[in-house]
């Protein structure tokens, strides 16, 4: 079984320096993380072996908290793979909360570079992106059977 949650503040640590307009949840992060698997099974040719019920919730005794997991259980390249893919998403909402920030103008002042905050983040994903392909090359398990990432 994988622990969700341990992958989450794994993923939390790896994006928590990146100013947004509002702050992500561990609920946000555990659904990320819940569709980078999904995004697994299917790159790795592996779509019938999923289920969405290998997505286990167990209450937290004496706490409103709860543990997710995952049933099967990943190996280490398989949970990098999912930290990546999980930061290209948490990167590319970044990004899409940005597109229209160029620059604007009021009757007051004009703003120009509006997304100089976040100009960075493009070449942040291409890396991401970068390291994700290099770990599927090391998963020759499922990249040898032709499917390509």
């Amino acid at each position: 079984m994988t622990d969700i949650v341990k992958l989450a503040q794994r993923l939390h640590r790896r994006i928590q320096w990146q100013e947004i307009p509002e702050q992500l949840t561990s609920a946000d992060l555990i659904d990320i993380l819940d569709d980078a698997i999904r995004m697994l099974y299917v790159i790795s040719g592996r779509t019938f072996q999923f289920s969405e019920d290998k997505f286990i919730v167990e209450d937290i005794e004496n706490s409103d908290e709860k543990n997710y997991y995952f049933a099967d259980d990943l190996e280490l390249d398989e949970q990098e793979w999912i930290l990546l893919e999980g930061e290209i998403a948490f990167y590319n909402m970044a990004l899409s909360n940005v597109d229209d920030l160029q620059s604007y103008t009021t009757d007051a002042m004009a703003v120009t570079h509006g997304d100089k905050p976040y100009k960075n983040i493009k070449a942040t994903v291409e890396d991401r992106q970068a390291k994700q392909a290099v770990v599927w090359t090391r998963m020759v398990r499922f990249n040898q059977l032709g499917v390509s990432g």
